[in-house]
Order: structure tokens, then C-alpha cells, then sequence
């Protein structure tokens, strides 16, 4: 059986999107990947964070982080702090986790990849979001290509088109794979993808049997908000193929 990963989308248990206590849920749920997303602070701090905020870019991280205007940014931050990507890869690095930084803004590149680099991580963490050209500009880094979220009637037609033209770009670019919206996300793609080297990882499939048709399918990783129903499903899978 392929050993397709299981990529914890931030958010994925009780507590809030890209706060440190939802990174840990990921943790604790046994995942390969934990996704989180990515933003910078006025002074350069890459920050956990998905939606764009006006304070960002007129607010230190360590302004933000004032239990007194940190709550601006979202009512989470009520009883939350603003996580940091450096507290991510601290506390990742004795595991050897693997990341899927989700990089919002081309202004979060360069303090991401001073971190990745700071604390060795070019292996185990891969960009997806805004790329801008990080393969050109810092070759170590690995990133994913996003591919489009909704197809056309003709590309739907002419898939295996479509699977030649996105494997092709990949390659050229340099990226590590495909990260892709379930959605689209059909075999001719993975057999392609395969044949060139690259991964294919698919987003945000939540439902068991959509799961199921992917771990057939051999993806590389499913990235979810139901992690513990992925783990359950792999471990189902198993004691049927042993069988």
C-alpha cells in the first residue's frame, strides 16, 4: 500500500486556526504534515495568520501580540497569542514533522525562508500559497505548485492535457510537486506526476469516502480538518490488504 501522508490543516481540532495550540492538536493526532498559513508583521516577523489585516502592516509583531490589541486581529486572539513560524519550527524540529507553510503575501517570503534555513528545515517543509518565484531566487527550498481550484468544461475533456501541462510546468520551474484542490484531482494526473518525479498532494478533503478515493488513488498527502478519520482509514486499509 502507498504511504500516502496525512497533512493536518491548521484548525484541525477544538482550537482555533494557526494558534500554537491547534499546531500541537496536529501533533498529537499523529500527522506527517501540519499546514499553517503565513503572514509578516510591520518589522518583518512571519506570523501565523490567514486573513490580511490593516494593523499588519502599521503594528510590530510585539505590538500585535499586546493582549491589548492582538484581539483586533480576530476575537481568537481573546485567549490566544499570535503565533510565531519560528516557535512552529522550534518546536517541530526534535520531531522531524514535516510543514506545509501556506505563505499568504509575497512580503512573508524572505523572513520564511530565513527561518527554514535558520533552523536547517529545507527537507522537511515545503511553500505552498505565493511562491513568486522562490525556486529561482532559493533553489534549497521546496515548493509545491498550486494548481487551479475549478476546471474548465475543455480542460475536464481533455485531461490528460491538462495533467501533461501542469506536470510539464512543474518540472520546469523546479517544484517539488502539485498541491491541489480535491476537486480536480483525477488518476491521470497522479500517474503523470509519478512518471516525472513529482508529488501530488490534494486539499481540504474532509469526508471518509473522498479520503478513500484518494489513498486509492496513491496520492502523496491529504491534507484535512478530520485527521483522525484519515488515520483510522489508513489503519482500516492495512488490516484489509494484510488480510
Amino acid at each position: 500500500m502507498h504511504n500516502t501522508m496525512i497533512a493536518a490543516h491548521t484548525g484541525c481540532g477544538i482550537y482555533p486556526d494557526n494558534t500554537m495550540a491547534s499546531f500541537d492538536e496536529g501533533i498529537q493526532f499523529g500527522a506527517d504534515i501540519v499546514e499553517v498559513d503565513v503572514r509578516v508583521s510591520k518589522d518583518g516577523k512571519a506570523i501565523l495568520l490567514h486573513d490580511d489585516s490593516p494593523y499588519l502592516h502599521t503594528c510590530t509583531y510585539e505590538q500585535l501580540n499586546n493582549p491589548a490589541i492582538r484581539p483586533l486581529l480576530g476575537p481568537v486572539y481573546n485567549d490566544h497569542e499570535i503565533a510565531t513560524l519560528e516557535q512552529v519550527l522550534q518546536e517541530s524540529v526534535t520531531l522531524g514533522l514535516k510543514l506545509n507553510v501556506d505563505i499568504k503575501t509575497a512580503d512573508a517570503i524572505d523572513a520564511t525562508v530565513r527561518l527554514i534555513r535558520q533552523f536547517e528545515a529545507q527537507k522537511r517543509v515545503f511553500i505552498t500559497g505565493c511562491s513568486d518565484n522562490i525556486m529561482v531566487r532559493y533553489p534549497d527550498i521546496q515548493v509545491m505548485l498550486n494548481t487551479p481550484d475549478d476546471l474548465s468544461m475543455e480542460q475536464m475533456e481533455r485531461y490528460g492535457d491538462f495533467a501533461e501541462v501542469l506536470c510539464s510546468e512543474a518540472m520546469q520551474g523546479g517544484y517539488a510537486g502539485l498541491n491541489m484542490n480535491g476537486f480536480t484531482c483525477l488518476p491521470p494526473i497522479v500517474s503523470r506526476a509519478r512518471a516525472a518525479g513529482l508529488m501530488v498532494w490534494v486539499y481540504t478533503v474532509n469526508f471518509r469516502s473522498a479520503m478513500e478515493w484518494f489513498l486509492k488513488m496513491e496520492v502523496d498527502a491529504i491534507t484535512t480538518r478530520e485527521p483522525k478519520i484519515l488515520m483510522q482509514l489508513k489503519n482500516d486499509l492495512k488490516k484489509y490488504i494484510k488480510r
